[in-house]
């Protein structure tokens, strides 16, 4: 009869674009080997992330960060009022001490009321840090992303290929491409 066929071997194929990495694609499955320095990154982005998305969830207003960042903002508003309002207005004599005192008492009670405000805005830069430590992250899952689609992609351009090859010259498959081709012809 015929030659004994072959079963059609899904291809193996391996991209390395040695910048983005190494993706080999096989029958079972297709694996992605980063480089040195997605691996590093890596380490380096899930520390951060991890450290950020802690702070986040679990903010420690007891942080050195946050008593530095109060600290500021807290001198900086009692400067403001005593140097441009209430010394003014005592050496004008607009303003008595008592008065004075009163005003410093008042703003400190402000001051105390913002503390929530402060600890959103603490909060909220937190959130921006884990943002900003998980976009490299992203970044090499895209890149992995496409050098395994690349891959796979060629695996199956090159499945596709024999696969019409093998069809046309085979048996059976041939000999009804051929009587197709000549009855439409």
């Amino acid at each position: 009869m015929g030659k004994s066929s072959k079963k059609q071997e899904y291809p193996t194929t391996t991209i390395n674009t040695n910048l983005f990495g190494k993706s080999k694609t096989t029958k079972k499955g297709t694996t992605y080997t980063p480089t040195d320095f997605q691996k590093q990154l890596i380490g380096v982005t899930e520390n951060n992330a991890t450290s950020a998305l802690n702070n986040y969830l679990n903010p420690n207003y007891e942080s050195e960060d946050y008593k530095r960042g109060d600290e500021y903002y807290t001198n900086k508003m009692q400067n403001q009022l005593q140097n441009n309002y209430v010394a003014p207005m005592l050496q004008n004599n607009l303003l008595r001490g008592s008065t004075a005192s009163d005003a410093m008492r008042g703003f400190a009670n402000d001051l105390a009321a913002s503390e929530y405000e402060r600890q959103q805005d603490y909060r909220d830069q937190q959130l921006q840090n884990y943002m900003a430590a998980m976009m490299p992250y992203t970044t090499i899952y895209d890149m992995q992303q496409g050098t395994s689609g690349l891959s796979q992609a060629l695996s199956n351009s090159v499945a596709s290929y024999n696969l019409n090859n093998k069809s046309k010259s085979s048996g059976l498959g041939g000999l009804l491409g051929s009587a197709g081709g000549l009855m439409g012809g």
